[in-house]
Parts: structure tokens; C-alpha cells; sequence
């Protein structure tokens, strides 16, 4: 509920969080997002999203071979959703509250709707990826299509992709909660958002084109 509330009305929800003494039930709750983040990770794993470089082995391996790597692919996928979850409910909140005199169980109240808000964006694409065969750079909620017209440059291309709706909608629930809970100013709370978003969105694009079936 916490959650939804957060979502829906951010400016009322902001000033509920900043005038609470302490958050009940916070590392359930990050549990539980952590968990819900291994789920639709693996999901996506057991539906081949992401799992182009499966197929082309489908014909030089057997069928047992086969399930065996889908199998590893998948669990692989889930631990990464694990360090997904993990990496986004703690580390822009650290990083905030190192700038801040905020507790940091309120950042991590935050990063509950951001990651929300992702696990719905990775929701989304999985949906598109299943039915229509849509890359994650192709997505229409980001800014991948465009790339892909302007540049051949892998790089770009997957940085624009980071650029979605969803990503914008996270940036905004961050900057209005970081407005009402912090004395900082609206530039440098801006900046704090921008900032690091850009670089997760920069650290994303490097991790994108590298080729990790290929060191294995």
C-alpha cells in the first residue's frame, strides 16, 4: 500500500515520509523487493529474453546440452536480479545520504518506488520481447529506435536505450521526495538526480556491449 501511495501522490506521500520518525518494517520490505526483483528477472529468463546467443547454439549442441545452458541462464538471470534489486535499493540511497542529513531509511524508501517503477519497465519489455520479438534497445518507451537511425555506434545506441520513460518517471519520484526530505536546494538536488543517473545509465551502456559469452 506504501508503495502505491508513493506512487500516486508523491508531493503528499514526501511530506507524510519527512515528518515520520522511522520507518516499521523496513528490511521486510526490501526483502520482498528484492525477491519480487529475482522473479521477474527470472521470468524473463524462462520466457529467452535475452538469450539470442542460445539459439545460435541451438543447432551444434544436443537437446539435453541445450536445456542444461537454458537452465544455467536462467539462474544466472535470478542472481543477477538478486544484485539488481540489491544495487538499486542501496546504492543511490547511500549515495544520497551521503550528501544529506536524511536518514538513510528514507532514501531506502525511495529506491522501494524506483524499483518499482524498473521491475514495471522490465515487466514491459519482457511482454514486448514475448510477443513481438523486440529487443530492449528497440523498446518504444526509450530512446533506442532514435539511436539506432542516427549512429552505428554500439556504445550510444545502448546509452539512448537507458534513456525510457520509466527511467524519467524514477527520476522524478527521486527529485520530489529528495526536495521535501533534504534542505538542499532545487539545483542541487537536481544535479544529485541527474548526476547519478546519467552514470548508472553510462556504467549500464559499458556492460551492454560487452560480450560476457564470449569470456566464458
Amino acid at each position: 500500500m506504501m508503495l502505491y501511495n508513493g506512487l500516486k501522490n508523491p508531493n503528499y506521500q514526501s511530506h507524510q515520509i519527512r515528518d515520520s520518525e522511522s520507518m516499521k518494517g523496513l528490511w521486510r520490505s526490501a526483502i520482498l523487493m528484492v525477491l519480487a526483483s529475482c522473479l521477474v528477472f527470472g521470468m524473463s529468463a524462462y520466457f529467452g529474453v535475452g538469450s539470442e546467443y542460445l539459439s545460435k547454439k541451438l543447432t551444434s549442441i544436443s537437446g539435453a546440452e541445450y536445456e542444461m545452458h537454458k537452465s544455467l541462464f536462467v539462474a544466472g538471470q535470478v542472481l543477477w536480479g538478486m544484485f539488481y534489486g540489491a544495487g538499486i535499493l542501496f546504492v543511490p540511497a547511500l549515495f544520497f545520504w551521503s550528501l544529506t542529513d536524511t536518514g538513510l531509511d528514507k532514501f531506502l524508501y525511495i529506491q522501494f518506488l524506483v524499483l518499482a517503477i524498473l521491475l514495471l519497465e522490465k515487466t514491459a519489455e519482457m511482454i514486448l520481447a514475448v510477443t513481438l520479438g523486440l529487443p530492449e534497445i528497440s523498446s518504444p518507451f526509450s530512446l533506442g529506435v532514435l539511436g539506432q537511425y542516427i549512429t552505428g555506434n554500439s556504445f550510444i545506441v545502448y546509452f539512448l536505450a537507458s534513456i525510457t520513460i520509466f527511467k524519467i518517471w524514477a527520476m522524478f519520484v527521486q527529485y520530489t521526495y529528495i526536495k521535501v526530505l533534504t534542505d538542499k536546494s532545487r539545483g542541487a538536488v537536481l544535479g544529485m538526480v541527474i548526476g547519478l543517473n546519467v552514470a548508472l545509465w553510462l556504467l549500464s551502456s559499458l556492460f551492454s556491449i560487452i560480450q560476457f559469452e564470449k569470456l566464458v
